[in-house]
């Protein structure tokens, strides 16, 4: 509670009624003089202190004021004439006066007894002694309102005979008491507006957002928190208007999209004032200094004065130079991966894992590997200048990594390797002499680790910018997406190596194997042709033996060419030789090559041919595809009829050969003309799955193609569609 003493008026010289005809006369300078003391209060103290000094001794030698706080009644102010001892303790609870008239809303006036003065105006019953020995002739108090709510009470009493409290005191306390009550809310406003403003620097303070703020049309001056202060690299108090007057205007520029220069106009705050409306989203690159700071994603909305006039702007700056290098980096890793994943060739491999990149993640890309000779070297260079392509081609071809470079650390351990600042000049030796140096000031070293060990180091480096561990990560992740790729390549080539070694094998066994076969078939000949200078029981018994062998060796001949003809198809080097012939005469000439077979096995074979059927064909080739489904219709379909048709169809020639056996289901009838693929189990029916396969390449290569229909149980139909005439 605020204390005050004031000094008392002097009465001399005055009686009563003049004293209060001289208070009347000066009630409007009196509150003409409240008005503009309390317009120049800072604070709600400064407001008391102006209340004890106009109203006192004016008013009395005696003010209490109280205020609600928090829905209740508390002394705040007590005002004294230095008439005596001072009453009422500092900080005393309010008066059963103040009470009444806070409880009621309407003013009290007191006049007579000073025991009924003394007991109104005595918080508790210890003061009443103190209070009656000061001696109070009248006593009044006041409400104070604002805006219809009771804000507090203003006490007056006084104890100069000279000076009594009447109506016209009443009236001029009730005018004072409006006078505090709208000083004291405009106090409350005050620390209100304050305590917000202290909150929203507080915000601009800690808010990650930039936050830029023009308060001129024309955006002379736009001030920025302290975020965008950081992101800039400037102070805190610069202006950065990029028409900002001069000596006060920023190293700052803007660029859109294409690279280009915004001048200050198309910036999205001068444009918000310009057209009096809300520029949103608008992505834009931020030098300062010539230096990239970033990509930031600017709004503005403008501000307006009394007139709904733009008067300044607001805009909100988001860094999302992260986001957007996130979102590259996704891109650039999944178009590098279908990239890398279009070769299986290793050598080309190499080169497009250098060249992915430069120049998005490096001046200077290198893969150092194994070459062919085993020795460690470099298989593949990128420069981001063209000029110095053909210099990085020639270190590719000829450089030596001496066994002190880090690259062989790397390759033993497996582990990657930053280097944010070259200490010494990155250079390599060549064979020929010392290379020119790139001048490389940042490096990152990843080794490409598969199941098989390192494949190779990935070796990264920047001419003008320094690597950062968000660098390090991203270029391991693409590390890590390349080694896929080369380790797909290698397997691909040790599996084409493979495929070629194993091809290269049956060929030869199948070579090895025909000579002994052919021997074989010639011997099993002249047997038979001896065995008829035999009696006719022993020539019968040695014709069949003989007979029997000869089929087994025709049967393992066909076996052997199926065999070479798998190293033919698989190498590309399936040989055709074009004739015109008549498929019409071929099939019968197939047909009565088999007829003992299909009597053997109980088939009865029906021929429905169209002739001729002349057209250019390989006539060997044809017969061995004849020959495949006869023999399959025989297999799978013994005792059975058999159907072989011929005909001309408007592109060329169809062949088709029908069987009644045990059919092919619908999931097979898709696989089987796949190499080794089979309908069957291999337990019941022999053969090595080969058949149909090369009857599809053979008629594929002859330009025609084969087809499958079939039902299980009701039978097969395999049909061949030729053009007539094949160009070599």
């Amino acid at each position: 509670m605020l204390e005050l003493e004031v000094p008392s008026m002097s009465g001399a010289g005055l009686e009563g009624p003049d004293l209060l005809s001289s208070l009347q006369r000066s009630r409007g300078q009196l509150l003409g003089r409240m008005s503009r003391e309390l317009a120049q209060c800072s604070g709600r103290y400064d407001v008391f202190r102006c209340l004890g000094r106009v109203a006192l001794p004016e008013l009395g030698g005696w003010c209490d004021l109280d205020v609600l706080q928090d829905g209740v009644l508390q002394r705040v102010a007590a005002f004294r004439a230095p008439h005596g001892q001072v009453h009422g303790p500092p900080g005393g609870p309010p008066s059963p006066l103040a009470w009444r008239v806070a409880r009621s809303g309407s003013p009290e006036l007191h006049q007579g007894l000073s025991e009924q003065v003394a007991l109104l105006l005595s918080p508790e019953e210890e003061n009443l002694p103190r209070i009656q020995e000061a001696g109070l002739l009248d006593c009044m108090a006041v409400p104070l309102w604002l805006a219809g709510q009771l804000i507090g009470v203003i006490s007056f009493a006084s104890r100069e005979p000279e000076l009594r409290l009447d109506g016209a005191a009443l009236a001029l306390a009730e005018d004072l008491a409006g006078c505090v009550a709208l000083a004291l809310e405009a106090d409350r406003l005050r620390q209100e507006l304050e305590h917000q403003a202290a909150d929203f620097k507080t915000l601009l303070d800690v808010i990650p957002v930039g936050i830029g703020i023009a308060r001129d049309r024309e955006c002379q001056h736009i001030q920025q928190n302290r975020w965008f202060a950081r992101l800039h690299g400037l102070p805190l108090d610069s202006n950065i208007s990029l028409s900002a007057p001069d000596g006060e205007r920023q190293p700052i520029r803007y660029r859109d999209a294409q690279g280009r220069t915004l001048p200050s106009e198309e910036l999205p705050m001068q444009r918000a004032v310009t057209t009096g409306q809300e520029v949103l989203d608008v992505e834009l690159d931020l030098e300062v200094q010539g230096a990239r700071r970033g990509t930031l994603v600017i709004s503005a909305v403008p501000l307006f004065d009394a007139s709904h006039r733009p008067r300044g702007a607001i805009g909100t700056i988001q860094d999302v130079t992260a986001r957007k290098r996130a979102m590259e980096a996704q891109r650039f890793l999944a178009e590098s991966s279908a990239v890398l994943s279009s070769s299986l060739d290793p050598e080309q491999t190499s080169r497009t894992l250098v060249r992915l990149c430069v120049p998005a993640l490096a001046t200077l890309a290198m893969f150092c590997g194994r070459r062919p000779d085993g020795a460690l070297g470099l298989v593949s260079m990128s420069h981001a200048d063209p000029s110095l392509q053909p210099l990085a081609d020639e270190m590719a071809r000829t450089l030596v990594i001496s066994e002190e470079h880090p690259v062989h650390e790397l390759i033993a351990t497996g582990l990657p390797r930053l280097i944010p600042v070259v200490k010494e000049a990155f250079s390599w030796t060549l064979r020929n002499g010392p290379s020119e140096r790139f001048g490389i000031r940042s490096v990152m070293l990843i080794p490409l680790a598969t199941s098989q060990g390192v494949a190779g180091v990935l070796a990264l480096g920047s001419t003008d910018r320094t690597y950062t561990e968000d660098d390090f990560t991203f270029a391991k992740e693409y590390a890590a997406h390349a080694t896929y790729a080369i380790d797909n390549a290698r397997l691909y080539r040790e599996a084409r190596d493979a495929v070629a070694l194993r091809d290269e094998f049956l060929g030869i066994a199948g070579h090895e194997l025909r000579t002994p076969l052919t021997a074989l078939k010639l011997g099993l000949q002249r047997l038979v042709r001896e065995s008829a200078a035999l009696g006719d029981e022993d020539a019968e018994r040695l014709s069949k033996w003989a007979a029997t062998c000869q089929r087994q060796g025709e049967r393992l001949g066909r076996l052997v060419g199926d065999l070479l003809d798998v190293s033919r198809i698989t190498s590309g080097r399936l040989p055709m030789v074009l004739e015109e012939m008549d498929l019409a005469a071929l099939v019968e000439e197939v047909a009565a090559r088999m007829r003992p077979e299909l009597e053997k096995v109980g088939c009865s074979l029906v021929l429905k041919l169209r002739s001729p059927l002349a057209g250019r064909w390989d006539r060997s080739r044809l017969d061995q595809v004849l020959s495949n489904l006869l023999a399959n219709a025989m297999k799978y379909g013994p005792g059975r009829p058999i159907e072989v048709s011929a005909s001309s169809t408007p592109e060329g020639v169809c062949v088709r050969v029908q069987d009644e056996g045990i059919g092919i289901s619908p999931r097979d009838q898709a696989r089987i003309f796949g190499r080794f693929e089979r309908a069957v189990s291999e337990r019941h029916y022999g053969g090595l799955g080969l058949g149909l396969w090369i009857s599809q390449q053979i008629v594929s290569q002859l330009g025609g193609h084969i087809r499958v229909e079939s039902e299980q149980g009701r039978g097969s139909s395999f049909t061949i569609e030729l053009p007539r005439w094949v160009e070599d």
